[in-house]
């Protein structure tokens, strides 16, 4: 059984235009940095790559502020978002795994919304 006890709670929001702007000028092994070579096939397949791109960048950064580290010390593609439709499936690689171990986060929560050219992505760390 899952222990439902709250562990983290992580919060982003992310201007869709600046994101488009990062991908649209970098190239791709310097994306391949910031975002995994999965995220990277579904942001490019969707109708709006750029407002994918920012759910995966955004989730990022929401589940760095979850792990309470931030992204110190945790390389960003070591974060995986898997968007299925308004949810999120998190993966998490390397330093990012065993930082979520550590605090003994066994399931994530996920979701996000857009506005307004924004993005907002919610995770909860069970």
């Amino acid at each position: 059984m899952v222990d439902q006890y709250i562990r983290g709670l992580g919060l982003d929001i992310t201007p869709i235009n600046r994101i488009a702007q990062l991908v649209d000028r970098y190239d791709s092994e310097t994306l391949n940095l910031l975002f995994t070579v999965n995220e990277i096939d579904h942001c490019q397949s969707a109708n709006n790559s750029h407002q994918y791109y920012a759910v995966c960048f955004a989730t990022k950064e929401a589940v760095g502020k979850a792990l309470g580290t931030g992204l110190v010390g945790i390389d960003w593609n070591e974060i995986e978002a898997e968007i299925i439709s308004h949810n999120i499936i998190i993966h998490l690689y390397g330093k990012a795994r065993l930082q979520a171990k550590r605090r003994e986060i066994q399931k994530w929560l996920a979701n996000w919304c857009n506005w307004d050219q924004h993005v907002l992505v919610h995770v909860l760390a069970l």
